[in-house]
């Protein structure tokens, strides 16, 4: 063998031994991570042994002999299989982010800081019975046990940003609940955006880019500002939406799906209940599956790492799912400070109260630490002055939110989970406060029930879309709307509930509570589903889960058809396109080409309605609310005219119709840059696609590994089945169905549930991304309830024992 030969032969065979070692070596890194999921482990501080019985997709079924142990064993899981996930979050609420991603987080954590949701976290603490400081203590105990004997097995992001976990704390698990009632606050972003809108148009006009509710659509239960305050608002949205971007969300979206039926709609006699809420997509899933189960406890569902208690499920005896309320519980005040360098009063009143300061030092990877000081009113954090540009403005900035209350939520959910009846569960319901939810309920005795969970404030002078003067009280709350008053239903006539984050109540309900209600097409829909074909079985709503008809499109394109009447004259696509909208059934599925033709066209509607006017920042603000935009639209186009059609920088007047041509031809000379190829070759999914996004997914060298997906998606904002995309970045899906579950009261042992992408927050293991392909489908799986049925055959046993 000539020596060049053996040279090169020896050469790549170093390469390959390189390679193997290497690839061995990264993979024990990710690994080395996985959770024990059989055997026994000794753990300090339980009380008794404790089984952990985990199912074919990796759901632990705890079974332990207090509830001490229970919650404690609930820790120990979550640990497991999020800890990663549990890090993000609380140093996301914290506002402790730059200190291991670097200064690039520098804004998400002074909003944080300004926010001050640790301070809130820790008089929450304070106030807590000692019923549900009991539950939180055991399982932040849990937590810490992992954490302890997990030191040297870190999840691989841990191991990547050089963070070693601290010890968990009852207040970081009131933390990551009140973290979740901020992202799902709608009203925040309203108010500001509104005003901004109002600048450039006028108050009139504002209005219809914020529609009310249409009359004839369903209802759950039947029956000032000035420019230098709004702009001084703008950093808050800023900041905002980089956490957004930085978790791989920009879009605000809060929609969510919840209906129960009576017994007499059904094929076994027995309520049945659906829930899907609407969450961003991301790896690790929001949800975690979890069933607890101790004496005279048991409970089965949906709980988020970080906290114990199940938020969506049943306990043999009731069951309940949530959808957002919606409602207005955020407002702005205009504070006069005696020096905008040194605020430390603010004028109420003719007198001056002094402000709250707080000063805060942020650690930064790679940099120098940064100290500011944070500023409270008796309404809440001033919530612009984390910015330079607070003190350019002139204007400071307030905000009251009902987020910023000490309550009892977690004690909320420590009763659900006990709930019994209908009686105990509205009790349960009565000590949660945000963000409002609408509470859906159905129990084995056969009733379905309906009650909204939250504080409403009671405002003296009504509402108002625009900031408050803060110089005096008589815009301050007045408190809030007594529990006993809050909307409900109990055992309907109709025989079913149907919330869409649709309207709640009528008119004549005496609180005011909001107007930011999603559009109506999937409450309607709901409704019309529920409305015929009865009786129902759990695979019926199996079935309406995965409903794709878009009742957006079902207005809208006799709107676009006769747009153009002169058809023959139009180019030969257009014409096609033309020819899908008139054959088409309104079905947004992943084959469909009409589908892809429809949503292009909305998002160059909308761009050529209101872009001309409002600019690309206002405009970029108002596409990230997701449907406000869709809703006006469409609300516009079955109007003959609209000052909002005509385009302010051509000489000439356009017109609805021209808009809607400009807007077709446009959207297929984009697709025709996308898609390349023939129009019928155009289906939706090909560019409507779902991507489960992990912090790590927007590096390109990553994505591949720690992102699940892209997959092809249907659906839309409009339908049952939602497939969220924001406008300004069609069009890829962010939001969707983040679990969906179905029981029939009947049969415990036969609901179905599927939780997108797994229910492993470990990258490449086999739970990571082990259901996408149900949910993707439609399809859902069987989960035990029985505990004679729990540790059958697929089954993997772990038992914690005491270490004494």
């Amino acid at each position: 063998m000539k020596t060049r030969t053996r040279v090169l032969l020896g050469s790549a065979l170093i390469l390959v031994i390189v390679l193997l070692v290497g690839f061995v070596l990264a993979y024990r890194l990710v690994t080395k991570s996985f959770p024990r999921t059989t055997g026994t482990l000794a753990v300090p501080g339980l009380q008794a042994a404790v089984s952990i019985q985990r199912d074919p997709f990796g759901v632990p079924h705890i079974r332990a002999a207090s509830e001490h142990d229970v919650f404690f064993a609930a820790g120990f899981v979550h640990a497991q299989d999020r800890l990663w996930q549990m890090e993000l979050i609380r140093r996301a609420g914290m506002g402790r982010l730059a200190e291991v991603v670097g200064k690039d987080a520098l804004p998400i954590d002074k909003m944080f800081r300004t926010l001050q949701l640790t301070r809130l976290a820790r008089e929450m603490a304070q106030s807590l019975d000692e019923d549900t400081r009991g539950a939180l203590q055991a399982y932040a105990d849990g937590v810490n046990a992992y954490i302890a004997m997990a030191h040297d097995r870190l999840p691989v992001e841990m191991d990547i940003l050089h963070i070693e976990p601290e010890p968990w704390t009852i207040e970081h698990s009131l933390l990551v609940s009140r973290l979740m009632a901020w992202e799902l606050n709608y009203a925040r972003w309203i108010d500001v955006l509104h005003g901004l809108i109002v600048q450039k148009v006028g108050y009139k006009r504002a209005r219809e880019l914020f529609p009310a509710w249409p009359a004839s659509a369903p209802v759950i239960v039947p029956g000032p500002g000035s420019k230098a305050a709004l702009d001084a608002a703008l950093p808050l949205f800023r900041s905002d939406q980089r956490y957004r971007d930085f978790l791989g969300v920009p879009a605000f979206h809060a929609g969510s799906n919840a209906w129960a039926v009576a017994g007499s709609k059904t094929i076994s006699g027995k309520p049945m209940l659906a829930n899907d809420p609407h969450l961003a997509l991301t790896a690790p899933a929001r949800w975690y599956e979890i069933h607890l189960s101790a004496p005279g406890f048991n409970v089965y569902g949906m709980s988020i790492p970080g906290v114990p208690f199940v938020i969506i499920g049943h306990n043999g005896r009731v069951a309940w799912g949530v959808t957002n309320g919606m409602l207005d519980d955020a407002d702005y005040y205009v504070e006069q400070v005696d020096s905008l360098e040194h605020p430390t009063r603010y004028l109420v009143d003719g007198a001056w109260r002094p402000m709250l300061t707080t000063i805060d030092t942020i650690r930064v990877k790679d940099g120098l630490p940064v100290v500011m000081t944070t500023y409270r009113t008796h309404r809440g954090p001033i919530i612009n002055r984390f910015e330079a540009s607070a003190q350019r403005s002139g204007a400071l900035v307030s905000m009251r939110w009902t987020g910023w209350e000490v309550t009892q939520d977690p004690h909320a959910f420590l009763l659900l989970d006990r709930a019994s009846n209908w009686k105990a569960f509205k009790h349960a319901v009565s000590y949660f406060a945000a963000p409002a939810q609408n509470f859906v309920y159905a129990d084995v005795d056969g009733n379905i029930g309906y009650i909204l969970g939250g504080r409403i404030p009671i405002r003296p002078h009504g509402p108002s879309d625009l900031p408050y003067p803060g110089t005096t009280s008589a815009y301050d709350w007045k408190g809030f709307a007594p529990v006993e008053d809050a909307p409900q239903s109990f055992n309907p006539p109709s025989g079913m509930i149907v919330t869409a984050n649709n309207k709640i109540a009528g008119d004549n309900y005496p609180f005011y509570l909001s107007d930011y209600w999603e559009p109506e097409w999937r409450s309607t829909r709901i409704t019309e589903l529920l409305s015929s074909g009865a009786p129902f079985s759990p695979n019926d709503f199996q079935r309406f889960q995965a409903d794709l008809v878009s009742l957006q499109a079902r207005e809208l394109v006799p709107v676009i058809l006769k747009a153009f009447p002169d058809e023959k004259a139009e180019p030969a696509d257009v014409r096609t396109a033309l020819t899908y909208f008139r054959n088409w059934n309104n079905l947004m599925r992943p084959e469909d080409v009409a589908s892809t033709l429809f949503e292009s066209f909305i998002v160059h509607a909308i761009g050529n309605t209101y872009g001309d006017e409002l600019g690309p920042e206002i405009m970029g603000l108002y596409d990230t609310l997701a449907m406000p935009p869709l809703r006006s639209l469409n609300l516009l186009m079955q109007q003959d005219s609209s000052a909002w059609f005509d385009d302010v920088r051509t000489p000439g007047r356009e017109t609805k119709g021209d808009i809607i041509r400009k807007s077709l031809r446009e959207a297929i000379s984009d697709l025709h840059s996308q898609l390349g190829g023939e129009l019928k070759e155009w289906r939706w999914g090909t560019i409507h696609q779902v991507e489960f996004q992990h912090l790590f997914g927007g590096n390109a060298l990553l994505r591949k590994i720690f992102n699940v997906g892209p997959y092809p998606s249907g659906g839309s904002d409009a339908t049952i089945n939602n497939g969220h995309f924001s406008v300004d970045q069609p069009f890829r899906q962010t939001v969707g169905p983040s679990m969906r579950f179905v029981i029939d009261l009947s049969d415990f042992e036969h609901m179905l549930v599927v939780l997108p992408p797994g229910e492993s927050g470990h990258v490449f293991h086999p739970h990571y991304d082990d259901q996408v392909t149900l949910w993707l489908n439609g399809a859902y799986r069987h989960v035990v309830f029985d505990e004679n049925r729990v540790g059958g055959p697929g089954f993997e046993h772990l038992e914690l024992r005491p270490r004494r």
